[in-house]
């Protein structure tokens, strides 16, 4: 069997390029990072399942650069379809986001949910007119304590983590009651490799990947506030794109793909703020 993994070197596809390659499975990956880029890089040889994870991920820099970003998260998509269809591949695997679904209502509130809710829509349509299996996972809010800082773009315990560590401020945008379904990394992982496992076919169909629970950024803020003393926080404006509440209903999830979440929040947090040594 045969794997290729887009993205391999990012933040979930190197987890899930590591833990296929502990499941001793034939994996390679394309990365841009190494130079691969998938518009003109693709391998010319066959596989048996394709995760596709390549993207432009962070909601701000897409609101910045919306049609830079189309490029990376649509047609980088498409291109990837159409190898997909002409190289045998079983099934695509697609990272998508609970972004698409902007909130709850279907309709996106940035490019980032736009550009993958059109990819949604063309994983199905390869599906229906040429027969390429292909599921989409909705992922909501990924985390873990190992998760790398990126500036600006970097999502809030990410960056939170990374004050503690240099003793500076901690930024919380809006009111802070705006709430997250956290998913740790590890169930993320856990939930491509029960799709890529399953013996269903799928024909385009879109799963939610969360924890089935939403916190409110309030609530990391206080289990923070307990860990640690002297935190100083700043308020920042809400950011443009964001939604204002994410819950995964994961009951197909469960049914369909036979995932369980299984790091509650307590403790992914415990590992997260567990892991910074705040500078003296």
């Amino acid at each position: 069997m045969k794997i290729l993994v887009t993205g391999h070197k990012g933040y979930i596809g190197s987890h899930i390029f590591n833990e296929l390659k502990y499941l001793n499975y034939d994996v390679c990956g394309i990365d841009l990072k190494d130079g691969g880029d998938i518009l003109d890089s693709l391998p010319d040889k066959d596989f048996d399942y394709v995760f596709h994870l390549a993207a432009q991920p962070r909601v701000e820099f897409c609101v910045e650069n919306p049609s830079k970003t189309m490029e990376q998260n649509v047609l980088v998509t498409s291109t990837l379809l159409q190898w997909a269809k002409d190289h045998n591949v079983k099934r695509v695997i697609f990272s998508s986001s609970s972004a698409a679904n902007g909130d709850g209502d279907g309709i996106p509130k940035s490019p980032y949910g736009l550009h993958k809710l059109i990819s949604e829509m063309e994983c199905k349509l390869y599906s229906d007119l040429y027969g390429l299996d292909t599921v989409c996972l909705r992922y909501f809010n990924v985390y873990s304590s190992d998760q790398s800082y990126t500036g600006s773009y970097s999502t809030a315990i990410c960056a939170w983590m990374e004050m503690i560590r240099q003793g500076k401020p901690l930024r919380i945008d809006g009111d802070g009651e705006q709430t997250r379904d956290l998913v740790y990394v590890e169930d993320i992982v856990s939930a491509n490799i029960c799709a890529m496992q399953s013996e269903n076919y799928f024909g385009g169909k879109v799963y939610n990947v969360g924890s089935g629970k939403a916190v409110s950024l309030n609530f990391i803020r206080d289990f923070i506030d307990k860990k640690y003393d002297n935190i100083n926080w700043v308020n920042a404006p809400e950011r443009t794109g964001d939604v204002k509440h994410a819950l995964a209903d994961i009951t197909k999830t469960k049914k369909d793909l036979g995932f369980k979440p299984l790091v509650s929040i307590e403790e992914g947090l415990s590992r997260c703020f567990s892991s910074c040594s705040p500078k003296i």
